[in-house]
């Protein structure tokens, strides 16, 4: 299934538009060339010039790949084309936008589907200080609060920071803050945590991003990190890393219906 037909699905009720784009934060925009198709972004991009000149004013590291888009594609000028194909461009990356314009929704559809103790006992967060790192809209942190002393949901995108704020604020969680930061760059003091959390965030400079884990976890703490993957695990090249001898993670792997729950564990 092409993952804009699976968005679609998941997100049913939710229309895109152009301006949609604007949402975007800086490290967003880094990330769009692993994301999106040439040549749909480049008919986006000729039809709405002021879209382009947004995502480079944002992060011109992006410059010359929308240059080499733009060579490589021809223009065209049929406007049901250039509609059908901008579409599909937004439906492509329709997670990004649904994350920052609609981080309720998101919230309501995702399906979490991870219990408690599948991930750590309750007794071992009792008095801790944790971490969920790529927070999202805080399925995990506030799992974790619920047991926990602090936590601390550490996550980039600003509409889901604030998401958490509200929902901690509105459900009374005292002891859930959420923090701009990012895996890679972890705004906390070597070994300040007792246990760091990731759900489906690592991976993005995932060698950088377990040096920063090792650096934050306090000796004796623990790194775990859950995933839902559909692929077979022995060809997933996180799991391999993990794995590895280099950063010799446990695994344990769960059966979800069509898809594997996996969770990786080091103590520190």
């Amino acid at each position: 299934m092409k993952y804009s037909k699976m968005l679609r699905e998941l997100f049913p009720d939710i229309t895109l538009n152009v301006e949609d784009l604007f949402h975007l934060e800086t490290f967003q925009i880094k990330y769009l060339p692993e994301r999106v198709p040439d040549k749909e972004f480049s008919v986006l991009l000729r039809a709405n010039p002021f879209i382009q000149r947004f995502l480079i004013s944002k992060n011109t590291a992006i410059v010359g790949f929308i240059s080499e888009i733009l060579k490589k594609n021809e223009e065209i000028s049929d406007k049901k084309a250039i509609d059908e194909l901008s579409q599909e461009l937004l439906w492509e990356i329709a997670d990004l936008i649904v994350y920052n314009k609609y981080p309720e929704i998101y919230d309501d559809k995702v399906n979490f589907s991870w219990e408690i103790d599948e991930i750590i006992t309750k007794e071992s967060l009792k008095g801790k200080v944790v971490a969920d790192v790529g927070a999202g809209s805080g399925m995990l942190a506030f799992l974790l609060a619920k047991n926990a002393k602090t936590v601390f949901a550490i996550e980039p995108i600003t509409s889901f920071r604030n998401f958490i704020r509200g929902k901690a604020n509105r459900e009374k969680y005292g002891n859930v803050f959420a923090i701009d930061g990012f895996l890679d760059s972890i705004p906390f003091p070597d070994n300040s945590l007792d246990i760091l959390f990731t759900s489906n965030a690592i991976g993005w400079d995932i060698d950088k991003e377990l040096q920063e884990i090792e650096r934050v976890v306090k000796p004796n703490g623990q790194a775990i990190h859950i995933m839902k993957v559909n692929e077979n695990v022995v060809e997933n090249p996180i799991h391999n890393k993990l794995v590895s001898s280099d950063w010799k993670y446990d695994f344990i792997e769960y059966k979800n219906k069509s898809r594997l729950k996996l969770k990786y564990t080091k103590s520190l």
